[in-house]
């Protein structure tokens, strides 16, 4: 019987990245970052849709990008309400009591704010893994980059900065 792939063999030694410490597996923290993201994604695709089933959508008359907090005392909340009546989603629900809009609100405000920490676990996640916890190639695909890049055109190649060229060779490789 033929040996398993080298990829699942390293699965099969080193163990899921979610499941297994950095020591056994480099790539284990890429892995958690990325399934932590997509399932970050995943639950704000949810957010949204229930958002959206109660009518819960632009309830909040102002964006501000970095956030705000909701209204707190009984006074905040009817200037509010009177801000909401003057936009044109009042008048799809005209019947609507000050508690049913805190209650719109408040997925609406959940929402946006969600949006937000997938963002900041993205970025920071994104630049993390740029700058501080670079992974190596591969010898085998530092070698396989260095080939495609020798066979690009002198032209092409002189106008890519130098250090660029294998990694841009990798992404056209790779379809991209």
């Amino acid at each position: 019987m033929a040996s398993p792939p080298t990829t699942l063999s390293s699965i099969y030694t080193k163990g899921l990245p979610i499941l297994t410490p950095s020591t056994l597996n480099p790539h284990a923290p890429l892995g958690k970052w990325l399934l932590s993201t997509s399932f970050l994604v995943s639950a704000m695709v949810h957010i949204g849709g229930v958002t959206r089933l109660t009518k819960s959508g632009l309830s909040m008359t102002d964006w501000k990008p970095l956030g705000s907090r909701p209204p707190i005392s009984q006074e905040e909340w009817e200037v509010e309400f009177e801000r909401y009546k003057l936009h044109p989603e009042w008048e799809q629900r005209q019947s609507m009591d000050l508690e049913e809009f805190k209650y719109i609100f408040y997925w609406e405000w959940g929402h946006r704010m969600m949006g937000r920490f997938v963002g900041v676990v993205f970025g920071g996640g994104w630049a993390y893994f740029t700058w501080i916890h670079r992974p190596k190639l591969p010898t085998s695909l530092a070698s396989a980059t260095t080939t495609i890049t020798s066979i690009l055109p002198k032209n092409i190649t002189s106008a890519i900065p130098p250090g660029y060229q294998s990694r841009l060779a990798l992404l056209f490789a790779m379809g991209g």
